[in-house]
């Protein structure tokens, strides 16, 4: 999966018990718009610099948590800017860094 600014797990109010297997989905916070650009999105997938660490909301961003729906590669093949590509220079792909949920399996047992 690629990494993202708004992207994680968590799990809160859940029983467990000694042999619970809890299969947790990834959860966007909704801090930046799911435009795929490296502009928004910053570690090692993007160059460092730019935009991609700010912390101020933008127009676009979501402004709630709900599931996240992965990663598309919905800017393969288009024209876009310098500042946009991954750090292999092209636009990110969907075959290298998608997934799907869920994206974390929790197992608790007794030590």
């Amino acid at each position: 999966a690629i990494n993202t600014n708004d992207c994680y797990v968590a799990l809160n109010g859940v029983k467990v018990y000694d042999g619970s297997i809890l299969d947790m989905d990834g959860l966007d916070a909704g801090t930046e718009e799911n435009n795929e650009l490296c502009s928004f999105i910053p570690g090692p997938a993007c160059p460092a610099g730019g935009d991609n660490l700010r912390a101020e909301p933008r127009e676009g961003d979501e402004g709630f948590v709900h599931v996240h729906r992965g990663f598309h590669g919905i800017n393969e093949g288009k024209v876009i800017a310098k500042k946009d590509l991954g750090a292999s220079g092209f636009p990110l792909s969907a075959v290298r860094y998608d997934w799907r949920n869920p994206m974390a399996r929790v197992t608790i047992y007794k030590m």
